[in-house]
């Protein structure tokens, strides 16, 4: 997109929006936004660091994308611009090789109405975002989301990172989330167990960072084929995408304590490194913490177990697709994470 064209046709629009107490909107156009804000030859230089958020913000709101040749210095202009014809002052831009993304604002929620100040701040601003329009009555923005806080990734030797890990399978033992800081926390983390002695990696997510340690041959485990089915027809049925560390598919409850039926690959442990790793680490840290899911049957939470999982290398699949680890986050479990076993068989 071209960041002259917007500007020359939105800056009336914008005059008249902010005049009347509209709001801006997330980018239906970034063409029109580039057209508006003039040339994208000017000096930008000084406008290229990622604002601090303040402290508690999870959230911001995602406008547009600039792409092209320019996009950093048209995304910039475009900041430049609705600051100056807008009078809101949280416009900011993250920049990748590829593209450049136009951001508003930081919020601890957005959707919390019993926190009826913040919940309130942030709608006021999706609105006038929103309500953007160029000469023509046009948005600006198609669409204004708000979005998890997804700072930069930190710095790191590379050879810390999960797709650089030499063998086969790898064992999750962390997982950082619910923060801005999550990716920093991770890689923290890592740089701890490293120092002393554990060999240890990351890999950042859509909204969560993992922690793993080891790198074990494909020859270290197996999972077979373990599809028997229920001879209860009336019995719960789980389905599970992958195997729990440390657990059989004998043991899992539903919320009400009855037992299912776990239809989940079983894994098989030949390498005694492998299964002493296991054993020493059982559990899947949550933010630094042990945590767990609660049922009726069991008030106390039963820990999220370590999860052993296939190592993303950079090969490709069949069908194309680079394999890669699922984002597993317990709290959430998303597709491909294992659910946790909920009851060990305790009478």
């Amino acid at each position: 997109m071209k960041l002259a064209a917007w500007m020359a046709i939105a800056a009336m629009a914008l005059l008249t929006a902010c005049s009347a107490g509209g709001a801006p909107k997330p980018a239906a156009s970034s063409d029109a936004l580039a057209a508006s804000s003039g040339s994208s030859t000017g000096d930008t230089s000084a406008d290229m660091g990622m604002p601090v958020p303040p402290p508690g913000a999870m959230f911001t709101m995602f406008c547009t994308a600039f792409s092209g040749p320019t996009h950093i210095a048209d995304a910039m202009q475009a900041k430049q611009y609705l600051i100056r014809r807008t009078g809101l002052k949280d416009w900011y831009v993250l920049h990748s090789q590829e593209e450049s993304d136009l951001y508003y604002g930081f919020y601890t929620t957005y959707d919390d109405t019993s926190r009826t100040a913040e919940y309130t701040r942030a709608q006021e601003d999706h609105a006038k975002v929103a309500s953007l329009v160029n000469e023509m009555g046009d948005k600006l923005f198609s669409m204004v989301l708000f979005v998890p806080i997804n700072l930069p990734d930190p710095p790191a030797p590379k050879e810390w990172d999960l797709a650089n890990n030499p063998g086969y399978w790898t064992l999750q033992i962390g997982i950082y989330r619910d923060s801005p800081q999550r990716k920093q926390a991770a890689v923290d983390a890592v740089r701890e167990a490293r120092a002393e002695g554990i060999e240890a990696y990351y890999q950042h997510g859509p909204v969560s960072s993992g922690v793993f340690i080891g790198s074990w041959p494909k020859e270290a485990a197996n999972i077979p084929d373990t599809s028997a089915p229920s001879e209860d027809p009336h019995q719960p049925v789980l389905v599970l995408s992958g195997p729990v560390a440390g657990a059989d598919g004998d043991n899992f409850y539903n919320k009400d304590g009855v037992k299912m039926h776990v239809v989940m690959p079983k894994v098989e442990i030949f390498d005694p490194n492998l299964k002493a790793t296991i054993d020493k680490y059982q559990y899947t840290y949550v933010n630094g913490e042990v945590v767990g899911r609660k049922s009726e049957r069991h008030p106390e939470p039963v820990p999220y177990p370590s999860l052993l999982i296939k190592v993303p290398h950079e090969d490709v699949t069949p069908d194309g697709d680079r394999q890669m680890v699922p984002d597993a986050t317990p709290g959430d479990l998303p597709p491909g994470a294992p659910p946790i076993p909920d009851g060990g068989g305790q009478q």
